[in-house]
């Protein structure tokens, strides 16, 4: 902290630009906009004047990275593949991805030519992750709140799933460090009226003690989140970093990871299946558009007709579920951008993992565990590893990028003024969707609209947001305004794969006679979701109010012998019912 304190200015401020970024991470963490997501954007623009007046101060042109291009190619292409072609509702995706381009270019200005050493952003990790361990055990011990009534810790995350992610960087940074971290002590001198002994234990604790204990504290709780993604995280790079130490055993210790990984297998197979058929659901579809992909905020659409295509075929759904994320980074990006844009993403990866591996072994490790975890899990949809991993990045181009061309200060101005307006007027349409979301307590059921008025304001700005678009399509529905239901639930089809839009709009065409179309739209409901009985039920009461005997005994017949994938008293309902109609 001394060395810290003794540098020159410019580096204290970077200092407490990286604490700042950090602290954003162990904020409550939600799944759309957080109030920390505001702040950034209306912060980037101080970034961006920071890191010019740094430039103008030490006389200094950019220097711009093959990483840098990488970016600029890879967020244009962005840019580019939202617009043109197939048009998803992706308004709030969309501008987190361009908050994280404008705090990559950012950061990169403002750290330019930094010093700054890999320690602090080592420590913060370790700190912060130390935090996070504490807050679970304080809500496992009814200290604190959990955030999901299912499950007895989740941190500041929603479940325990993203939790663990934050506690396996952690853990996997701290192993990193152990190998390299000097053995020096902590305490040098210690006051005279100490005792002896009091002061002999303080002078041997050392600054690998330090590291040794925040390991321990995070890994303590890794293993009662359950997370396969996590282990696996760090069973990979602990594989590698100790490699030397076990070598002679290897066969051994490779045997029991890859026993350990087929007994967590079956310990959750429904969640592993259920991941394995969203994979292969989105694939289906990517496949008719294999190099452009099927567009920005279309990967649920693509999932929900994947699922449609196969549901004829012999393959088993009862794993089947409808998705809050893609659980494979890599994947939703070759199925929203094609094979260009998982080359990028490649390309982009593999250079920053080999300036990173330089520059700081600790931090490389903790990036790498970051990427295994995201090929099973949805990190990279939540702000603090977004943060993390481009402060990390950011930092390491920072210190030792191969500069490819440089960029006058002229040029540098007039960057930031145009990013940082952009920065502004993006800041202001997400506090517009932040400030929606949250009037009239929308997060807490989104079902309570001032009037129909009120939710057509609200439609523009949460146009994507697909639990919105239930409610007040429901809503529309309880006013007899079908077709105005039906034009908002079709929306919701669009960004979301819940069979349920597919049900109430065929409700809708049930209450205004029109079975034709109500049937179709129950069929598509079950196709998007083929274990579950509710839209079987529904097409088993259209054939019987309409009068169809034939098809509603057929009908009943299937209620009757399908196995849902939960049962329930309302599937036990439903077969009731289907009983009482043969």
């Amino acid at each position: 902290m001394l060395e810290i304190i003794r540098n020159p200015e410019d580096k204290i401020i970077r200092v407490g630009i990286v604490l700042m970024l950090m602290l954003t991470t162990v904020m409550s963490v939600e799944m759309r906009w957080m109030e920390c997501d505001i702040w950034i954007f209306y912060g980037i623009p101080v970034l961006l004047f920071l890191g010019f007046i740094m430039l103008i101060w030490k006389k200094q042109r950019f220097d711009c990275t093959l990483t840098d291009v990488i970016v600029a190619i890879w967020f244009v292409f962005y840019v580019g593949r939202t617009w043109i072609g197939n048009e998803w509702p992706c308004q709030m995706e969309f501008l987190k991805t361009t908050e994280l381009f404008l705090l990559y270019v950012g950061l990169r200005i403002t750290f330019h030519g930094t010093k700054i050493s890999a320690w602090v952003l080592i420590g913060c990790i370790l700190v912060f992750g130390c935090y996070e361990a504490w807050l679970g055990v304080s809500q496992m011990y009814g200290d604190d709140i959990s955030r999901h009534n299912l499950y007895a810790f989740t941190g500041n995350f929603l479940n325990p799933g993203p939790y663990s992610a934050y506690l396996m960087i952690g853990v996997v940074v701290g192993l990193g460090a152990l190998t390299y971290i000097p053995d020096k002590a902590l305490v040098y001198a210690v006051p005279k009226f100490v005792p002896m002994k009091v002061a002999a234990f303080v002078k041997g604790i050392t600054w690998r003690h330090l590291v040794t204990t925040a390991v321990l504290i995070m890994a303590m709780m890794l293993p009662a989140t359950w997370s396969r993604a996590a282990f696996l995280g760090v069973a990979v790079v602990s594989l590698f970093i100790f490699r030397d130490r076990y070598w002679n055993y290897r066969y051994w210790v490779w045997g029991t990871i890859a026993l350990a990984g087929i007994a967590f297998y079956f310990i959750k197979q429904g969640s592993a299946d259920g991941r394995l058929i969203i994979w292969k659901s989105a694939l289906t579809t990517w496949i008719d558009t294999p190099w452009l992909g099927v567009g920005i905020g279309g990967f649920y659409h693509a999932f929900a007709e994947g699922v449609a295509q196969l549901s004829t075929s012999d393959m088993d759904f009862s794993s089947a579920d409808v998705p809050d994320g893609a659980y494979n980074i890599l994947l939703k990006i070759i199925v929203e951008q094609g094979v260009i844009g998982g080359l990028i993403a490649i390309c982009f990866a593999a250079v920053t993992l080999k300036r990173l591996s330089k520059n700081s072994k600790p931090l490389f490790w903790g990036i790498v565990a970051l990427l295994v975890f995201a090929m099973f899990s949805y990190p990279f949809d939540l702000l603090p590893y977004k943060v993390i991993a481009v402060l990390v990045v950011t930092w390491s181009e920072s210190v030792d990028g191969k500069r490819l061309f440089e960029m006058g200060r002229v040029k540098a101005f007039l960057l930031c003024i145009l990013l940082g307006f952009a920065s502004w007027q993006a800041g202001g349409i997400a506090n517009s969707s932040y400030k929606i979301e949250n009037e009239n307590s929308m997060a807490l059921g989104l079902s309570n609209f001032y009037s129909i008025k009120k939710g057509y304001e609200w439609f523009a700005s949460e146009s994507d947001n697909h639990e919105f678009l239930f409610a007040f399509g429901k809503r529309l529905r309880e006013e007899g305004r079908y077709n105005d239901s039906n034009a908002v639930l079709r929306q919701g089809t669009r960004c979301c794969a819940d069979p349920m839009f597919y049900v109430l709009i065929g409700n809708n065409y049930k209450d205004m006679k029109y079975y034709d179309l109500a049937e179709q739209a129950y069929n598509k409901a079950f196709s998007v979701m083929p274990n579950r009985l509710y839209p079987l039920y529904q097409l088993m009461l259209l054939y019987h109010d309409s009068g169809n005997e034939p098809k509603t005994q057929a009908m009943a017949k299937r209620v009757i012998e399908m196995m849902p994938k939960i049962e329930s008293r309302a599937t036990r309902d439903m077969k009731k019912k289907a009983k009482e109609l043969l």
